[in-house]
């Protein structure tokens, strides 16, 4: 779901190593917000993922030149940002993460059925903070970024089976979960 107007990843990323600074701000604006919910769902907090993926960024710029494949760029920047999740989880508690930090989504002035699906939201963005981040970053990367099994490959570094059995095991606990809370 990223934007791809303008030229393609490779042509800017040969643009900033060619010296163009400024086109580095294509890529922050075609991938950004991206990065920035699959972190907020993966470490269940916006700030910590604010951070993350400020971190994560600033790495991709410093590092643009180590990207082998400039047509796979997205893939490598949500490398980053996953191993920058990691290491935010690392230096947490498991039991730390939290949700409450990011703010409701309803107005209340909506109309019932959008004030429903807030609610609905709340309750899935809670069954997600009980599983393992690893799970979690699977479930999210495949369910909510629509990545392919070799996509999330590139990404975490696992094998396509082990992201497969991750991602069945999450849809297994989040059912469960949901169906506690109904």
């Amino acid at each position: 779901m990223d934007v791809r107007e303008g030229p393609s990843d490779a042509e800017v990323v040969a643009r900033v190593l060619g010296g163009d600074r400024e086109a580095f701000g294509l890529i922050v604006r075609r991938y950004e917000s991206g990065l920035l919910r699959f972190a907020t769902r993966v470490l269940g907090s916006r700030d910590a993922a604010a951070d993350a993926v400020a971190e994560s960024l600033v790495r991709a710029y410093r590092h643009l030149a180590s990207c082998r494949d400039p047509t796979r760029l997205r893939t490598w920047l949500y490398r980053i940002v996953a191993n920058r999740c990691k290491s935010h989880l690392a230096r947490r508690a498991t039991g730390d993460v939290s949700l409450d930090d990011v703010p409701p989504i309803a107005d209340p002035a909506d109309n019932e059925a959008a004030l429903e699906r807030v609610q609905q939201l709340a309750v899935v963005e809670q069954a997600l903070a009980t599983l393992s981040s690893e799970k979690r970053e699977a479930f999210v990367l495949k369910h909510v970024e629509g990545m392919s099994y070799q996509e999330m490959a590139a990404v975490t570094g696992e094998r396509i089976p082990t992201l497969k059995m991750r991602v069945h095991r999450a849809r297994e606990a989040l059912l469960k979960a949901l169906e506690e809370r109904s």
